[in-house]
């Protein structure tokens, strides 16, 4: 998102298209964002390495905390009689919409560095522990 976003602004005719795109893309990343930690999680269960599972589990509770931000995000803009972009910056709306977007941006950049560490976990450790 961090690459395709800033593309679909750039390419786009207008700041609402854009974000309706970026929109769009976000629906199907929180479909991955949630299961493919879950997914991993289970697999992880079961090799019961303590650190890997703390990581995933972690990735899992930031993709969820992206999605609540990110239906708070679509609500604001959806709310707005006019697009966020053509609202005065100190405009309590767009002031809202510009903290949870950084929430969002920063819980998404979050997922990213948890799901790096867990790889880095899992390499380290390749052997499952026996119970």
């Amino acid at each position: 998102m961090f690459v395709a976003a800033p593309a679909a602004f750039r390419a786009s005719d207008s700041p609402t298209n854009a974000a309706n795109v970026v929109g769009a893309m976000l629906t199907g990343w929180h479909y991955i964002a949630l299961l493919a930690p879950i997914l991993l999680l289970l697999i992880e269960w079961r090799r019961a390495r303590g650190a890997v599972i703390a990581l995933v589990f972690a990735g899992v509770l930031f993709a969820a905390l992206e999605v609540a931000l990110d239906l708070r995000v679509r609500a604001v803009r959806a709310a707005s009689v006019v697009p966020i972009s053509s609202l005065q910056r100190n405009d309590p709306v767009r002031r809202r919409f510009g903290l949870l977007h950084g929430m969002s941006s920063l819980s998404l950049a979050m997922q990213i560095l948890i799901a790096a560490a867990a790889t880095v976990a899992i390499e380290r450790d390749p052997t499952p522990t026996a119970h």
